[in-house]
């Protein structure tokens, strides 16, 4: 330990040494900027670790610092997760109409005891059907699964599950946005412009409605499921999207 101490020391002592460090993280497998905020933004171990790393040697270059780092990229590659490289998926946002407005008169408690029972049912209904939760968005949430079909099915039996809840008179109303594409997996989460397709989508949809992207359409295998078309442009999506509502 003394002997490995030591040259870190002389590591940090020679600054000469940085684009070598650098030049290690572009060829280890995973992300090579793994540590900043935006990779390291989920809740396992290792972007805990990462961030406070990171967040400790931000101002001064260490080649200990690096080196932790490179540790835990490679530790983080290996970790169950989304990869890193953009693969297809059904991307879908879910939020409840009228939460906010309802919140405002219940009060936190009864405001809390009812987001954890919605989030029980989606959360229910998307894992049934082999999609993963990526994050809870106040009273919504965002999900992917491997294919529209699924998605599709899944976000009708989390607008049915919720449907049958009730609190202080308040029966929560879910709707959906479903987008088929290749968002980019980082820190646990998903970004990119197929992301933010499916979240526009959901804020424009109607209540207990699921509005469906034409690529997320033209996925779907039409088994148990039917579509309407419905009128674009979408405010803050492509001009260009085409839009349809699912109709079981």
């Amino acid at each position: 330990m003394r002997a490995l101490r030591r040259t870190l020391s002389w590591l940090d002592a020679r600054r000469s040494h940085r684009p070598g460090i650098a030049a290690l993280r572009q060829i280890l497998p995973g992300d090579s900027r793994f540590g900043d905020p935006l990779s390291t933004s989920g809740t396992d171990p290792t972007h805990v670790v990462a961030r406070r790393v990171w967040v400790r040697g931000t101002r001064h270059f260490s080649a200990a610092r690096e080196i932790g780092l490179a540790v835990l990229q490679v530790a983080d590659w290996l970790s169950p997760g989304p990869s890193s490289a953009p693969a297809p998926v059904a991307i879908v946002f879910t939020d409840l109409v009228g939460f906010s407005s309802w919140a405002l008169r219940a009060g936190d408690e009864k405001s809390l005891d009812l987001l954890r029972s919605v989030d029980a049912a989606v959360t229910a209904a998307f894992h049934e059907r082999r999609g993963m939760v990526v994050k809870r968005l106040g009273d919504g949430t965002m999900a992917v699964f491997d294919d529209s079909s699924v998605a599709a099915e899944a976000c009708e039996a989390a607008i049915a599950a919720t449907s049958q809840l009730e609190s202080n008179g308040y029966r929560p109303r879910l709707r959906a946005g479903l987008h088929f594409g290749r968002p980019h997996a980082i820190g646990g989460d998903y970004i990119g412009v197929d992301v933010n397709i499916a979240s526009r989508l959901c804020e424009a949809a109607a209540p207990q409605q699921v509005l469906v992207s034409e690529a997320a359409y033209e996925d779907l295998d039409g088994v148990h499921l039917r579509t309407e078309p419905e009128r674009g442009p979408l405010r803050g999506a492509p001009a260009d999207l085409k839009i349809y509502s699912l109709v079981t």
